[in-house]
């Protein structure tokens, strides 16, 4: 009885000895320092963006209209394609894109008539193909078609056409088709007569561009420590040492 109490002892004042004496680098802590976290900016870095304008906004029919902008991220080696459209008019154009991202076309306006001209400008997002085109020739031209499916949008002309803020939105909706990765810009300008009050132009956001969350840090479960584990035993040597005494 008295060598299990003196053992007791003996355990419980090498365990003090630990905790109290033993230098502190010895025991190491586990580190605090949080695991460094992707932020949105460098985790969205390279994906397409594209931009566009109308100048000027407002010209009287007969004088030049700039479409210009900037695309950048994706596949750019067949350019953007530019969209323009009022009425019964169709213009859908390929404009390469410089190498600092930037492109233009100026469009000639003489005997067009007087409206609000719609303008939408595609980028071929990663892949560098089209998936929305439209059939420029043939049966179907005036056909908006899906590349990846072939499947019909809708019609800019003939029978079930639409046309003006109705055919800009329809084109919007096939951009956001399941599959497709063509993203775009949009913006207006109008054809008006000198004296007619200017309409308002609206710039859209550029459309399609992927939001990518920004990674949350998990939080684990901290291992146990070094002075729980010596303080545990130390307790447990002590009710050994007083046990035995009784």
């Amino acid at each position: 009885m008295t060598r299990l109490s003196s053992s007791g002892i003996v355990f419980c004042s090498f365990l003090l000895i630990a905790l109290f004496v033993l230098p502190a680098s010895g025991i190491v802590a586990p580190s605090t320092t949080a695991a460094p976290v992707t932020t949105a900016v460098s985790a969205t870095a390279g994906q397409p963006f594209i931009s566009a304008s109308a100048s000027p906004a407002t010209a009287p029919p007969g004088n030049p209209v700039t479409i210009y902008g900037a695309a950048t991220g994706g596949n750019l080696t067949a350019g953007v394609q530019i969209w323009v459209f009022a009425g019964n008019y169709v213009n859908v154009s390929t404009v390469p894109v410089s190498a600092d991202g930037s492109f233009s076309k100026t469009y000639q306006t003489t005997g067009l008539p007087a409206a609000t001209y719609y303008v939408i400008v595609q980028s071929p997002g990663k892949d560098g193909v089209l998936n929305i085109d439209m059939e420029s020739t043939g049966r179907y031209s005036g056909q908006v078609v899906n590349t990846k499916t072939g499947s019909l949008v809708f019609n800019f002309t003939g029978s079930g056409s639409v046309q003006d803020s109705a055919a800009a939105q329809a084109l919007s909706d096939a951009f956001n088709l399941p599959g497709v990765d063509d993203i775009y810009t949009k913006c207006t300008f109008q054809l008006a007569a000198p004296g007619t009050p200017a309409g308002s132009v609206t710039a859209a956001a550029p459309a399609g561009a992927t939001v990518v969350p920004t990674p949350v840090a998990t939080t684990k479960k901290s291992p146990l420590s070094p002075f729980t584990f010596i303080t545990g035993a130390g307790i447990a040597g002590f009710a050994l040492a007083w046990r035995s005494r009784r």
